[in-house]
């Protein structure tokens, strides 16, 4: 179908400026017609829009921890991923988050959906199944496979520290639960937490 560049344009859902620069670079060529407009083919341009869509996409490596206190953790995360997308050849951006495994507003993970949804990654990369969400992985791993989105993670088996990072995200839930119910400086509040870190630790 041949069509001017304005219908083109929003067809593909891409600029006018870009269409003219793509044309410039040779990547197709318009027709004209005898009254000397251009006209477009627009299965072609498909074709080319979804190539350039498929080039622009980046590779995104996640790391979390749950407490500052780990920021040397998050470092050697991050590193580890480095050296596999270098390995690879692969250009990336890293998000990093510091927060439990069980929030599900912090701003790296927001900022990683975001970008799925808009379809801007071509793979996910973690060192470990747990870094992107402690529950609801598999729900978001549906939605990358939606948008065709690989998923790399480096170390399947869990690691005995993330056991124990498992125990923290369950001593906020209690803290925030209990704050909630007695105020966060009650007597009471403090007992429960109290009450809850001693029985984690006794299960050690």
């Amino acid at each position: 179908m041949k069509v001017p560049i304005s219908r083109a344009s929003k067809e593909l859902g891409v600029s006018i400026d870009t269409l003219r620069r793509w044309e410039r670079e040779g990547k197709f060529t318009s027709e004209r017609t005898p009254g000397g407009h251009r006209r477009y083919d627009l299965n072609k341009l498909q074709k080319i829009a979804n190539k350039e869509r498929e080039d622009e996409k980046i590779t995104v490596i996640y790391a979390r921890v749950s407490t500052p206190n780990k920021k040397d953790d998050l470092k050697s995360q991050i590193k580890r991923l480095e050296m596999f997308c270098a390995s690879k050849g692969w250009k990336y951006k890293i998000i990093q988050d510091i927060g439990s495994g069980l929030n599900y507003k912090k701003n790296g993970l927001l900022e990683l959906i975001k970008l799925i949804e808009t379809d801007q990654i071509e793979r996910i990369i973690v060192n470990y199944k747990d870094r992107l969400l402690r529950f609801g992985t598999e729900l978001l791993f549906e939605i990358c496979k939606h948008h065709n989105i690989e998923i790399v993670i480096l170390n399947e088996d869990e690691e005995k520290t993330y056991e124990e990072e498992l125990v923290e995200d369950v001593l906020s839930i209690i803290t925030v639960f209990s704050a909630k119910l007695y105020g966060s400086r009650s007597h009471k509040n403090k007992k429960v937490v109290s009450e809850a870190k001693k029985l984690f630790k006794e299960r050690d």
